[in-house]
Formats: structure tokens, sequence, C-alpha cells
């Protein structure tokens, strides 16, 4: 099993919502974790916690698309709030982002790199946002939950149990 069918495989056995267009998209994501050298897990848990799987999500804030990137943060391209409705356009735009507050500020940790995602700069200094840590915990923990299904589902298929799609929804 690829990693995209093996992250489909380990969010359907959850029950989560929108699994169809998460499985439709699962190979963007890890080509997109890739190039920007972030968890294909932990993009997969942002985009639930930030959409919940919905392409047509846009906050008060003017936050657009699954991974709720706000259109005047990116660069190289600029992007506008209707492309970002684009799942595909919305999975690499939050990759990159997710990738810099990674390299950037979060120096590698995850946790600091998902509170800057989640509320900038606003994540600096000896007390963070608890809001946005609280983000990045659930983030982490979901993360961690796929990992494990996934190794699970890995193994299944390697000892030759039918852990195909089709399975999954009987």
């Amino acid at each position: 099993m690829t990693l995209a069918e093996l992250l489909c495989a380990a969010y359907i056995s959850f029950g989560y919502p929108n699994a169809e267009l998460m499985c439709k998209s699962a190979d963007t994501v890890v080509e997109a974790s890739y190039e920007h050298k972030v968890s294909a897990t932990i993009m997969t848990a942002l985009i639930f916690y930030e959409s919940r799987w919905k392409p047509s999500a846009i906050s008060k804030s003017n936050a657009c698309g699954l991974t709720q990137v706000l259109p005047k943060y990116t660069r190289n391209p600029r992007l506008t709030c209707e492309e970002l409705l684009e799942p595909k356009t919305s999975i690499q735009a939050g990759s990159k982002a997710l990738g810099k507050w990674l390299r950037g500020y979060g120096r590698g940790k995850y946790k600091i790199a998902l509170c800057g995602y989640n509320k900038g700069y606003r994540c600096k200094g000896k007390e963070p946002h608890q809001g946005a840590m609280r983000y990045a915990k659930r983030i982490m923990k979901m993360s961690r939950k796929l990992k494990r299904r996934m190794m699970v589902l890995q193994e299944k298929h390697h000892r030759g149990h039918d852990v195909s799609l089709g399975a999954m929804h009987e």
C-alpha cells in the first residue's frame, strides 16, 4: 500500500467526516508534505481541525479553503481566496506555510510551528497563546492516532489481510 492509501484507510477507520474528499486528496497531501518537508499526518490533522475537510470553508478573518490560509500571507504566487478554495492549491499553500513555520520560528518543533500557523507571532515568548497551544496539541494527538493506525494497517497488509478501501467500508 502507498502512503496515501494508508493515510486514507486510517482516516476512514476512525469515521472522520468528509473521508471521500480526504481520500481523493491523499496523494496531494503526501506530495505537498514531502515537497515542503512536513508530516503528511500532521497536514491531514491540520486540515481536519481547520476546515473539517470542507473545501469551501471561509473564516470570519477571510482564511480560505481546506488549510484556512489567509490570502494576504501567500507569496510566490500571491493567491486569492477563490484560488484557495481549490483543494490542491490550499493543500500546497498550507504545507508551504507550515513548512516555513517549522523551519523558521518553530526550529523543527511541530508544537511551536502549529501554534505559529494558527496565531502567528502571538505564540512567541515565554507564554505562548494558550488557545493556539491547545490547537497544536489536538493536531499532534490526531497525527499520532493516524500514524499508529497506519502502522497497524501496514502490518495487516503484510500479513495478507484485506485492508483495501472497500474492506474499510464494510
